[in-house]
């Protein structure tokens, strides 16, 4: 492959010198493409579902392929469809099948792409946005409760069986399984499978780690010091296919291409070794340690975005035992750096990503359990990051989702207030400042929470792990 393709660009860089007229001399056929544009942009909030995915580049570029532009949305998967755009210096790609409601989804462009002249992409660039959502409240009430769980920790939500609806994944510690729960499409939830053997689940993140177009999972076993990686054989059916041994107390994850190869990595926060490890994806769903970012103490929250711009996804680690949120970025190659700490903050538990203020960067919320608050962080554009709003009122929060609950096309927050038994709604009013709109109350010990399209009908619901009471409650926004 290779050597064809040094042939290839050999024949095409003669044919240029002596008679192309798009380069005006040898040097700029040899200059690496670089990333000029991006439709969606990055961090937009209230993407259409079947908008085309587009990067305009310096120059004209060879073929777009699954190989050399990946789009992963994390409740689908890896989507397949149809790309376009050869020998022009714009590129595209239509999903086969639309995101679903509020959906994050992930673009990498690898350095596989090359340039028509055969150079490849100076780096790899990888970004993210959201699909929008339709009509919606913000008001919210239990619809469903899924029953027989067991000291339930943690959400993840997925279509695990791709049938087009949304399903639930619970970590039940009391138990030492993760259990399936599957969607019938209006929003109704059943113990489908269960994953036996998982030893103190604390956190659990989805994405498709073997790129094969379905949903897998990792598990957080904090009692097993591991991270677990449960695959998914298309149709909501999972078994233990990798171990990551020597992790800590590992009590948080968050997943994302770090080196820009073109398949989804790992990050585990080990709360009790004081640091995060950097876990490196094959590309087949075998992870290795890659890096390690110490001096972090007791890491209870981890949050991935690209917080300077650059194109490649750097960290957020919540310091519980040090009461900051510290900012690790990444060099690109999967290597991160502390670089800069939000002090002030009191045993932040969980950390949410989205550019609440709508200026194109990505900013915090950081939930502070010993404050009994949830900090909004703003971003300057640089990964620089100050305190500028604060939602008081809020009571051991422990669990925090990020979704348009109104459908007014800007990002709000979900705040389980373990201590008080209720979901607080709070209400983005599009500038970053968030006000308590609506709380949920009847929740016992609100542990998780994930949001999703249960019922189909386009505004984003909410799930609560109860975990005084063994159940997962279905919260159902109101049109």
């Amino acid at each position: 492959m290779l050597k064809t393709l040094s042939l290839l660009t050999a024949v095409i860089l003669f044919a240029c010198i002596v008679g192309c007229s798009d380069y005006p001399d040898y040097d700029s056929i040899l200059d690496p493409p670089q990333v000029t544009g991006l439709n969606p942009a990055a961090n937009d909030s209230s993407v259409l579902a079947g908008s085309s995915i587009t990067a305009t580049f310096d120059r004209k570029m060879w073929a777009a392929t699954d190989s050399n532009f990946m789009v992963y949305g994390f409740q689908n998967g890896k989507a397949s469809g149809a790309y376009a755009g050869d020998g022009s210096d714009t590129l595209s790609f239509d999903a086969a099948d639309p995101f679903k409601a509020g959906e994050e989804v992930e673009v990498i462009l690898t350095r596989l792409l090359t340039s028509f002249y055969g150079i490849s992409l100076q780096s790899p660039f990888v970004y993210r946005f959201r699909i929008e959502t339709l009509g919606g409240t913000g008001d919210f009430t239990p619809a469903d409760t899924v029953g027989g769980q067991s000291g339930v920790l943690a959400l993840a939500a997925g279509d695990w069986d791709s049938n087009g609806d949304l399903d639930l994944a619970a970590g039940n510690e009391g138990a030492d399984q993760v259990a399936i729960l599957k969607n019938d499409g209006t929003g109704d939830f059943t113990p489908a499978d269960t994953v036996a053997g998982q030893t103190g689940v604390y956190a659990l993140t989805a994405g498709d780690w073997d790129g094969d177009g379905d949903l897998d999972l990792a598990a957080a076993n904090f009692g097993g010091d591991r991270v677990d990686i449960l695959e998914n054989d298309g149709s909501g059916n999972f078994t233990p296919a990798d171990t990551v041994a020597g992790q800590t107390g590992v009590y948080a994850l968050a997943a994302g291409d770090w080196d820009g190869d073109g398949d989804l990595d790992l990050a585990a926060g080990n709360r009790t070794a004081n640091r995060v490890d950097i876990l490196e994806n094959d590309g087949s769903g075998n992870f290795t340690p890659a890096d390690t970012v110490a001096g972090q103490t007791g890491v209870y929250a981890l949050t991935a975005g690209d917080w300077d711009g650059d194109g490649d996804l750097d960290l957020a680690a919540g310091n519980e035992g040090a009461d900051r949120v510290d900012i690790l970025e990444n060099d690109g190659s999967g290597d991160f750096t502390p670089a800069d700490a939000v002090a002030g903050q009191t045993l932040v538990r969980v950390l949410a990503a989205g550019d609440w203020d709508s200026d194109g960067d990505l900013d915090l919320a950081a939930a502070n359990f010993g404050a009994d608050r949830v900090d909004i962080l703003e971003n300057d554009g640089t990964g620089d990051f100050t305190p500028a709003d604060t939602v008081a009122g809020q009571t051991g929060v422990y669990a925090l989702a990020v979704g348009d609950w109104d459908g007014d096309g800007d990002l709000d927050l979900a705040a389980g207030n373990f201590l008080a038994n209720r979901v607080d709604i709070l209400e983005n009013d599009g500038t970053g400042d968030f006000t308590a709109a609506d709380t949920v109350a009847g929740q016992d010990r609100v542990h998780g929470l994930a949001a999703g399209d249960w019922d189909g009908d386009d505004d984003l619901d909410l799930a609560a792990a109860n975990n005084l009471v063994d159940t997962v409650a279905v919260l159902e926004n109101q049109n």
